[in-house]
């Protein structure tokens, strides 16, 4: 023993000054069990290990702290499953047989008997032969005795495409003609109904030259007519590459050039073409759309002189 105050299975404890059971300080191991004073001595010194395998004949299934012997099988049982060093003997009586760890009655005699006659009567019963399908005559009609197309049922009902005609193809291509016929036919009337509608646009505006009546109207007509100053605004005021803008109209009214950066400066609050003919009615009251036309003529905005055109007669 390695302790001399403590008996086989326990170890001296100095803190405590006792004695405490070894499963206390290690848990229990199966096919192991403790060494003597779990291999402490009394100085609390570690001399062996703690555990040492089971011997041969014992057993421990890991609810004991040493190793059991192992039980014999006493007659009339006998033995099933030997000892190991993790499990008891396990012994049977006459008439069980050992499966999945335990003992369990044998199957009976008579059970088997039974079994293997039914085996056989099954066996016979499968081997008697069936009659073949010769020696009986079938049932079914021959269609033989039927010659030509069967009659239809009285209940059938027929299928709704059968009243509807089927068409050919030389329908088809007719209908498709005819169709074409149709959007030629529309072609031709939208195309003479826009021409008519030119025609009539073209006969109530007349070109500058023609209306003398707007060219000698006064320069605040174009400023009272919104329609037609909105007009010259969206055409005039933009900056479009290779065309000529308010800023050339204003320096051919004798505008500075400062005066014009001014006005465009301003565009988001007034046009810089409204404040240009504003300024001009200012300075010149005396003319008239005439000569805004000339002036629109000489920086080659003829678009500018047919939105003029567009005054009306008598202004």
């Amino acid at each position: 023993m390695t302790s001399e105050r403590c008996i086989e299975g326990d170890f001296f404890h100095r803190s405590l000054y006792k004695c405490q059971r070894c499963e206390t300080k290690y848990e229990i191991i199966k096919g192991y069990e403790f060494t003597e004073n779990c291999g402490w001595s009394d100085e609390q010194q570690q001399i062996e290990s703690p555990y040492r395998p089971c011997r041969d004949g014992t057993f421990n299934d890991g609810s004991q702290v040493i190793c059991q012997n192992c039980r014999s099988c006493p007659p009339p049982q006998f033995t099933a499953c030997k000892c190991k060093n993790t499990s008891d003997t396990i012994c049977c009586k006459q008439g069980e047989q050992f499966f999945n760890g335990k003992c369990i009655p044998q199957p009976s005699q008579t059970t088997r008997i039974t079994t293997a006659s039914t085996t056989v009567h099954s066996s016979v019963a499968s081997s008697s032969p069936s009659p073949s399908p010769q020696n009986f005559p079938d049932p079914s009609p021959s269609t033989q005795n039927f010659p030509g197309p069967s009659p239809r049922p009285h209940n059938s009902i027929p299928s709704p495409h059968s009243f509807m005609p089927n068409p050919s193809p030389s329908s088809y291509e007719g209908s498709h003609s005819h169709f074409i016929g149709i959007y030629v036919c529309f072609g031709i009337l939208s195309t003479l109904a826009l021409a008519c509608l030119f025609l009539f646009i073209r006969r109530r505006t007349k070109p500058f030259n023609e209306a003398p009546e707007v060219h000698d109207a006064p320069l605040k007509t174009v400023l009272d007519n919104l329609d037609v100053l909105e007009e010259l605004v969206l055409v005039l005021d933009p900056y479009i590459s290779g065309a000529k803008n308010t800023r050339h109209l204003a320096a051919q009214c004798s505008f500075s050039f400062a005066w014009i950066n001014y006005a465009y400066s301003m565009k988001d609050h007034k046009s810089p073409l409204v404040a240009v003919l504003e300024g001009v009615v200012t300075k010149n009251p005396d003319w008239t759309v005439g000569h805004l036309a000339e002036l629109l003529t000489a920086i080659g905005r003829n678009d500018a002189v047919e939105i003029l055109a567009k005054l009306p007669a008598g202004v």
